[in-house]
């Protein structure tokens, strides 16, 4: 038996399509992958956002526009900042599409207002210009989508307060969405700007001896909160990670190449050399116990250090549980030596090559159905997940995906444990009935 062990492993390392397959095909396609996906991985840091500012007098003399500058200066600045000489110019560039707001701070003395439309037209937002909106001072804040005016007003004989003019939804290149959101930041800075300076206005007005304290100020002006995150998962949540796991289930189905290969040069048929080991005096049990185990070891071992590219190039956290991985990965194998042995020890006159055809026919169907090709098919797999959750247990791809899915995400090992032993009692079953086709085929032109 330990001879045919190391010679079953021998030839299986000098078999170019064994190593193609179950080795380099998966590093490959997991390169591809990475390329694909990364940019998509990549958080980055949150875009800017464009605004105008009509930069007169009166906004360099106004704080609020130390508090633009600072935003805009930062090592991830929040605001993008155009420069502009005239209100007419910064509404000429929201109706171009290039800002998503302006910011204007009124001359000393005058009643500053901060303006918003969500109407759908700009001309809703040129309607309420700087006259119209002198005679809204006591507006209250809009929710998305109304037309009201909000206005604000800085103590008299002060720099005015800021000025907001903001896009309409749908207006430039953008979509309503990220519009929507660019609007909300513009109008945040801003009310924030004068509810800070209505707060120190107000502590000026009843405690001016505090102002005297910075730490008073400061704690007046932050924000001080307690956060705690709290993950509902094992592993942050990376939704590309779901293809590199259904990558792993194909690669395991296509080493069921290297038993059926194998277990096929057992039969008589095969060659003059498995003729001669049907004929012998070793029982074919003997035979195909060892053959299996070399075909085991060496898909594991091939799928392993595929597993190791993978989690190195695509930076896949499994936070201290790839001990877990390596396990599954010997119970994916082992369910692949069961599907190769039974495709294998299939009766009939089948050569190799339609043997090795039907395997790589199923392994191509199965991953369809696990959601490798692609946002459609991972679509197409979760409906039928959805629709039919035996589904995913049945078919061997997704079970192995969902072996890795359950290491990665789930605090508990029970749905590990419950695909772990799904994959070694499937494959115990298939070796099975490859054993009996094994023990009763008969061949009597022997």
């Amino acid at each position: 038996m330990w001879t045919t062990f190391k010679t079953t492993v021998r030839t299986l390392l000098l078999t170019p399509s064994a190593v193609v397959w179950t080795l380099i095909f998966p590093i490959v396609l997991a390169t591809v992958f990475n390329f694909m996906f990364e940019p998509m991985r990549s958080t980055g840091s949150v875009e800017a956002v464009k605004v105008a500012v009509v930069a007169d007098d009166a906004w360099e003399d106004s704080p609020f526009s130390q508090v633009v500058d600072t935003l805009s200066e930062a090592d991830e600045p929040l605001l993008a900042v155009h420069p502009v000489a005239t209100e007419q110019e910064a509404r000429e560039l929201i109706a171009e599409g290039s800002v998503a707001g302006a910011y204007i701070v009124d001359a000393a003395g005058n009643e500053g207002n901060a303006e918003q439309s969500g109407s759908d037209e700009l001309d809703a937002v040129d309607a309420a210009g700087p006259a119209d909106a002198a005679g809204a001072a006591s507006g209250s804040g809009t929710a998305a989508g109304s037309s009201d005016v909000s206005t604000s007003t800085s103590s008299a004989g002060s720099t005015g307060a800021p000025r907001i003019i903001l896009a309409p939804a749908g207006s430039g290149t953008g979509s309503d969405a990220s519009y929507d959101v660019n609007r909300a930041i513009l109008e945040s800075v801003a009310t924030s700007y004068l509810q800070s300076e209505a707060l120190i206005e107000e502590l000026a007005t009843h405690d001016p001896v505090a102002l005297s304290d910075p730490t008073t100020i400061e704690n007046a002006l932050g924000l001080s909160v307690s956060v705690r995150e709290v993950s509902l998962t094992h592993a942050q949540p990376d939704s590309m990670v779901r293809f590199y796991y259904a990558l792993l289930g194909m690669a395991s189905i296509f080493a069921a190449q290297l038993a059926g290969e194998s277990v096929w040069h057992l039969q008589p048929t095969s060659s003059a050399a498995g003729a001669r080991r049907t004929v012998s005096s070793t029982s074919r049990m003997r035979l195909l116990i060892p053959t299996i185990g070399a075909c085991w070891a060496v898909s594991t071992t091939f799928l392993a250090i595929a597993f190791g590219y993978i989690c190195l190039t695509a930076h896949i956290d499994f936070s201290g549980r790839e001990g877990l991985c390596l396990v599954g990965i010997a119970a994916a194998s082992l369910l692949s030596c069961g599907i190769g042995a039974l495709v294998g020890a299939l009766p009939g006159r089948m050569g190799s090559d339609s043997r090795r055809g039907i395997l790589t026919a199923l392994t191509c169907l199965l991953s369809l159905f696990a959601g490798l090709y692609g946002e459609p098919t991972m679509e197409l797999a979760d409906t039928i997940a959805q629709a039919l959750p035996a589904a995913t247990w049945l078919n061997p791809v997704c079970l192995i995906r969902d072996l890795f899915y359950t290491v990665y995400y789930y605090d508990t090992l029970v749905p590990f444990s419950l695909r772990l032993s799904a994959c070694a009692g499937i494959a115990a079953v298939l070796l099975a009935v490859s054993a009996a086709c094994m023990r009763r085929s008969a061949h009597e032109h022997l």
